[in-house]
């Protein structure tokens, strides 16, 4: 006969879905139990714990598919359900759903999980492949993916420092020793030497700046990006065929697909009624 399993209380903790849904109670979760086609696998008090949910946690517990798993350990994390939503349902009864961090808490997993929701379900509506053709004749025939360019940079902390590496750049410094001696970069011991790129590749402004410099031409002025502050130079630029479709057809849906969720957001923002009350406000 197999011993019970020994349920951890770190292994209680690991799925907070279960928690949200058990601790809510019906007035502020719609249970999928509602549906007559839901499969029950065990009831607490009789309050369900459905196939799905059961699912979920065998996913989120050990990464794998859940028809993978043994019997056995689908078991023994079914009973890590059945504990926490005892766990969830006493502290119901003693209140704790009342307690202001406790709901705000429960709030915010519940308005966490709906985001989620929308949002995988955003990215799973394909982009037509017109708007990706369209796409692609205006961004993969622009000089930016058209042309190459061979560069070297200096990575700094601040705006100071790279000044003062420019000032040096104009009394005649070498940019490779500079490199070697000053970025923080993880070229720094190629002389900032970054090899051949298209810009559309670099974050920008990096790569428009780079663009805009003439061959043996440095930047006069510090570039910022979210990875400190750059001096980049020019050494070459040649001329490439721009990729055909099929090769980039991945990146471009996935780069419009980014782009339909942060338009997505950007309405909801622009259409949405919020007010921001802050600490310092004097209504």
């Amino acid at each position: 006969m197999r011993a019970p399993a020994r349920i951890t209380l770190g292994a209680l903790l690991l799925a907070p879905a279960l928690l949200l849904l058990t601790a809510c109670g019906s007035d502020d979760v719609t249970t999928e139990e509602n549906d007559g086609d839901i499969r029950i696998v065990a009831k607490v008090n009789g309050e369900p714990i459905s196939e799905t949910m059961l699912d979920l946690h065998v996913m989120r517990r050990t990464g794998q598919n859940p028809g993978s798993i043994d019997p056995d350990e689908r078991e023994t994390l079914l009973l890590e359900l059945v504990e926490m939503a005892l766990i969830a349902q006493d502290a119901r009864d003693h209140g704790l759903h009342n307690d202001p961090m406790v709901n705000a808490r429960m709030r915010n997993m519940h308005h966490a999980v709906l985001a989620q929701a929308m949002l995988e379900n955003l990215k799973s509506e394909p982009i037509p492949e017109d708007e990706m053709l369209a796409r692609f004749d205006d961004v993969m025939h622009s000089e930016e993916h058209t042309r190459e360019y061979h560069a070297r940079h200096i990575l700094l902390e601040s705006a100071d420092d790279a000044e003062e590496v420019i000032r040096h750049l104009e009394e005649g410094a070498d940019f490779a020793e500079l490199a070697q001696e000053y970025s923080r970069g993880p070229t720094a011991s190629l002389g900032g030497d970054l090899g051949w790129f298209v810009p559309g590749e670099m974050v920008e402004p990096f790569g428009r700046a780079t663009m805009e410099l003439d061959i043996g031409e440095h930047t006069r002025e510090p570039v910022r990006t979210r990875y400190g502050y750059h001096v980049i130079r020019l050494e070459e630029r040649r001329d490439r065929e721009p990729p055909r479709f099929e090769d980039v057809a991945g990146h471009l849906e996935r780069k419009l697909t980014q782009e339909r969720i942060e338009g997505y957001v950007k309405d909801l923002r622009r259409e949405g009624d919020v007010e921001l009350y802050r600490p310092d406000s004097d209504d």
